[in-house]
């Protein structure tokens, strides 16, 4: 067994992890472990130099895959308004998916797991006036390295990610009096983007009609991660993450950054553009948009219209020819 390892990483432990086929969650089982703070975890193994093991809560990055996505407008009262003239009422858009990660988030308490996710059923993403998102310290996944890995040591008490407003959310509506169309526990992310790139990208995406191929975001979550395990990963490596409840509610929070939204879209095809041709008679016929029926039929319509035109005209001109001749 690799030297200053606890035994539960044994070399076939850390071959299943470099194959990313844990079956169970480090938060499963917590049993001896200490919670220092509510970013802090120390386990009750011990580095030979006598340091506890240590879980850490700090800024991790974690990509989802988005589907089922979908735009909302609508109209919002003002709490406050400045200047009687201005209006009640301002315009709002949402932008709302499902995301699906290659990593798991294990929702626990220090008794033990209460359930692990793949999938976060709401993802809700709102404009927000430029200075709130990024909270106080603009805290990123570099600033948690310090904290986690090797180099574990305990995280403040107030956390890295200080009034940071987006949030990740758990809910169990099995134990909730206010109606849901979801029945079982799940995780919800509520994101914000400045105000002035989030209308900027509504407004491309009003202009774009093709259909989306792909949706993708970054976001950055306050989560906890197993030094052991933060040493050894790698970022295209499935991560082993916890959300730690801090009451006994039903629901619990931690904070949450967008930092990447990307949106590819799929081009409508391009109709072939059409050649001119050179009729029967000889005659250069200019090409045109679409034909919505064949040229010989085309060829047919022109016939008759001549010889309709041609009637027309004789019987005009016998027309003049009586009146003339009264």
């Amino acid at each position: 067994m690799p030297i200053g390892l606890p035994e539960k990483y044994s070399l076939i432990s850390l071959r299943n992890f470099w194959g990313n086929t844990f079956s169970m969650s480090h938060f499963s089982d917590l049993g001896g472990a200490t919670l220092v703070n509510p970013f802090t975890i120390h386990h009750k193994d011990k580095l030979t130099g006598g340091r506890p093991f240590m879980s850490t809560c700090v800024p991790q990055p974690v990509y989802l895959d988005l589907f089922d996505v979908r735009i909302s407008h609508g109209a919002e009262w003002k709490d406050k308004v400045k200047d009687p003239n201005d209006p009640n009422f301002r315009m709002r858009s949402i932008i709302w998916a499902r995301g699906v990660t290659k990593d798991s988030i294990t929702v626990f308490s220090m008794d033990g797991a209460i359930g692990t996710f793949r999938e976060i059923a709401d993802v809700i993403i709102k404009p927000l006036p430029k200075g709130h998102v990024g909270g106080t310290k603009r805290a990123t996944s570099s600033d948690g390295i310090s904290f986690s890995g090797m180099s574990s040591h305990d995280v403040p008490e107030e956390g890295l990610m200080v009034e940071e407003p987006g949030t990740l959310l758990y809910v169990d509506p099995r134990e909730d009096k206010w109606p849901s169309r979801i029945k079982d526990p799940h995780l919800c992310l509520e994101g914000y983007i400045d105000e002035t790139e989030f209308n900027s990208l509504m407004q491309r995406l009003s202009m774009t009609h093709a259909p989306i191929q792909k949706a993708e975001i970054r976001v950055l979550l306050e989560l906890f991660q197993y030094e052991v395990e933060a040493s050894l990963s790698e970022p295209w490596l499935r991560q082993d993450y916890g959300f730690l409840m801090r009451s006994k509610d039903n629901w619990g929070t931690t904070r949450a950054r967008v930092e990447t939204l990307q949106l590819t879209y799929k081009p409508n095809v391009v109709p072939t553009p059409p050649e001119a041709k050179i009729d029967d008679d000889g005659i250069y016929q200019l090409p045109t948009p679409f034909e919505p029926v064949s040229a010989a039929t085309v060829k047919k319509i022109e016939k008759h219209l001549k010889n309709i035109a041609a009637a027309v005209t004789m019987g005009f001109v016998a027309v003049v020819l009586i009146i003339a001749f009264r």
